[in-house]
Parts: C-alpha cells; sequence; structure tokens
C-alpha cells in the first residue's frame, strides 16, 4: 500500500500518540509499504522519536493554534496529498484530521481518523468536540485504542470506529528492583503530561502525607505541560524539596522504570494507559483510581496492582493504597511477579499486524 501518515506535529517531546505514530511509520515502512510522512509544522523541526530516514517527510510549516494558520494550511495540504496520490491518509488527533479531512474533501482519497482520547478530554472544548463530530461525516474510518474508550463515544463515530491497540514499544530488559534497597530507599514514579486530567495535584499531596512515614522515598513524576508552576508550587508549599522531583521528559524511559519500586497513575481519565502498560512490563506494581476508564482495566487489583475506590476522599484513599505497597515489599513482589502478564501481549508486531489488515480493507476498491 501507498500510505500517508499525517499529525500535527513530531518535534513534541515525550508525546504517547506521537510515539505510536512513530512506531506505525517505521514498522509499515519496514514491511515493505510506502510510507510517507506529514506535519503541519516546520521542515527544521526535529522527531524527537526517531522517524527511519527513508521516509519521506513533508512539511507545510504552519503548526499554529490560530485559526489562520489552520485556514492557510488546508490548501497547502491538499496539494501535498494530491501530488503524492495516497492509497490512503492516515491522520492522528483532530488537530489533524478536522482540517486534513476538510482539504481533502472531494479528493478521492480516504481519510483515516486515529483518535487517541475519550469524550471527557474535550468536555472543556465544546468547538473540538463539534469539529470532531464534524469529521465523522467525512472519515473513512476511525480507530480507536481500546473497547473501553470506543464505548464512549456516541454511536455515529461508535460504529466508525476500530480498536487497533498502542503497541509496547519501549525496551524491556531487567525487570524493576520493587523490592528496594537494604537502606530503606525507594521511589515512586509516574509518567504523563503535567495537565489536570492527570491530576499529579492529588498524588502530590498524598505524598506529602507519606513523607515523614518513609523518610527515604522519594516522588518521580516523568513529562512535560501546563501544570509545572502549579505543581512547583504546590512542592514547595508542603516542604517537599528534593523528595518530589518533575526532570521533565526523559529519553530512557525503561530505565526510569527499572529504578523505581511502585508506579501510581493517578489520572481522571484515560483512553489506554501506554505508560501504565509500560510499567506494568517491566515488573513495576501499579496503583490506579477505578473510576478511570483505561487504567481500570489495565490494573487488576490483587493480581498486578491496587485499585482506589476515590470515593468522597480521592487524596486520602490513595494514601492508603500507596501506604500499604510502600510499607510491604513482600507484596510489591507478589504483585510485580505477575505485573507484565497482560502488558507484554501487546507487541509492536502484532499491531503492525492488525493495522496491515485494517489499512487494507479501508482501501479496497
Amino acid at each position: 500500500m501507498k500510505l500517508l501518515l499525517a499529525i500535527k506535529a513530531l518535534s513534541v517531546p515525550g508525546g504517547g500518540a506521537e510515539r505510536v505514530f512513530v512506531d506505525l511509520a517505521n514498522g509499515l515502512s519496514a514491511r515493505g509499504h510506502e510510507v510517507g510522512v506529514l506535519t503541519f509544522e516546520a521542515a527544521s523541526a526535529e522527531s524527537f522519536y526517531p522517524l527511519d530516514a527513508k521516509i519521506p517527510r513533508a512539511d507545510t510549516g504552519l503548526a499554529g493554534n490560530s485559526k489562520l494558520a489552520q485556514i492557510l494550511s488546508l490548501p497547502v495540504a491538499r496539494r501535498v496529498v494530491m501530488a503524492q496520490k495516497p492509497d490512503a491518509v492516515v491522520a492522528f488527533m483532530p488537530s489533524c484530521y478536522v482540517p486534513l479531512g476538510a482539504a481533502l474533501i472531494g479528493s478521492g482519497i480516504p481519510v483515516v481518523a486515529s483518535e487517541h482520547n475519550v469524550p471527557a478530554r474535550y468536555a472543556k472544548q465544546p468547538m473540538s468536540w463539534m469539529s470532531m463530530r464534524l469529521a465523522g461525516r467525512y472519515a473513512a474510518a476511525f480507530t480507536a485504542v481500546s473497547e473501553q474508550m470506543r464505548r464512549q463515544y456516541p454511536r455515529a463515530l461508535r460504529d466508525k470506529m476500530t480498536v487497533l491497540p498502542n503497541p509496547l514499544s519501549v525496551d524491556i530488559g531487567s525487570r524493576a528492583n520493587v523490592a528496594g534497597h537494604a537502606d530503606g530507599r525507594g521511589r515512586v514514579i509516574a509518567v504523563g503530561r503535567l495537565h489536570e486530567q492527570k491530576d499529579h495535584l492529588t498524588l502530590v499531596r498524598a505524598f506529602s502525607v507519606l513523607a515523614g512515614e518513609f523518610p527515604g522515598w522519594t516522588l518521580r513524576i516523568l513529562g512535560e505541560g501546563n501544570q509545572r508552576g502549579q505543581l512547583e508550587r504546590a512542592i514547595a508549599e508542603l516542604g517537599l524539596g528534593g523528595r518530589v522531583e518533575l526532570p521533565g521528559t526523559v529519553r530512557d524511559i525503561a530505565g526510569e522504570y527499572r529504578d523505581a519500586q511502585l508506579y501510581v497513575i493517578p489520572s481522571r481519565y484515560e483512553s489506554y494507559g501506554l505508560a501504565t502498560v509500560e510499567a506494568l512490563a517491566h515488573g513495576l506494581p501499579a496503583i490506579g483510581f477505578a473510576d478511570c476508564p483505561g487504567t481500570n482495566e489495565l490494573i487488576r487489583d490483587g493480581i498486578n496492582g491496587l485499585i482506589v475506590d476515590p470515593r468522597d476522599d480521592r487524596t486520602g484513599q490513595l494514601v492508603a493504597a500507596m501506604r500499604r505497597l510502600m510499607m510491604d515489599k513482600d507484596l510489591r513482589q507478589a504483585l510485580a511477579s505477575r505485573a507484565n502478564a497482560d502488558a507484554l501481549a501487546r507487541t509492536l508486531p502484532q499491531v503492525l499486524d492488525e493495522w496491515e489488515a485494517f489499512l487494507a480493507r479501508t482501501v479496497a476498491p
């Protein structure tokens, strides 16, 4: 197949959808498909994740969020696509598939809209939600990363969605030393954008309650986002300087998992929870909330981690679960022994098989 994969930007540090995009492009190219990449950023913007040098890349240079930039991008994007004449365009996320789908109306080229968020993501973005609903009329197909995510969409979109899970693509190597260190040192990690969706503030507050009980433990939150300032202020106000780290986006994420003893995902919603899958694959016991889609299917209470019922005290319930695992290395080890059983099933070759079959059906005459 001749395929064009499109995304707003590839220079985003540590983006989960961006990593899946590059894995998909590289993987399909390695399997002999003619793959090209289109972004809406400047040609000088380097991809955060390594894109195979053999894959041609086109860039419109119009990645701004303004309405003018979006309007100007339409004819440019259409010219790029029409010049390449792909069998199909796979566009990741509404920031790409909405404008690109509109630009290609009447072209005869099918557009696959790859969605990576649940509807809750658009609760405060009514225009984005409306645009996404409209895109359902002209997209040839949609993809979702989990069945639980797909079920949350309105029927008109849900019926167009095919579930194609995100692949586990990090190098596992050695498993985490969940027992910790003889001197009582331990590390809790969380991975995700510093955004209200991820609710790292609740995790910081929970850790502040436990910091005195476990003086050898630290909390490390990996990621970047618009809540950095708020988190830094909370860390300072709670007297957690030196105990809570915000290193930003790191390239050696596998090393971070291996150095930790416990993984916590405090998110309010997830489409799939790729970081949770990776943590489980490294043998880390995980803690997450029962009301969080994309977490409550991956973490099996008492099997590979603990599921927390937030009830009327989200922070307090998280404190209780964290205390239970921070104080009991035997329980961490018992959960770790089963932590990767489900996660390792989602390999890149298996996911590429599913994408190939899906795309073959989509482009079939």
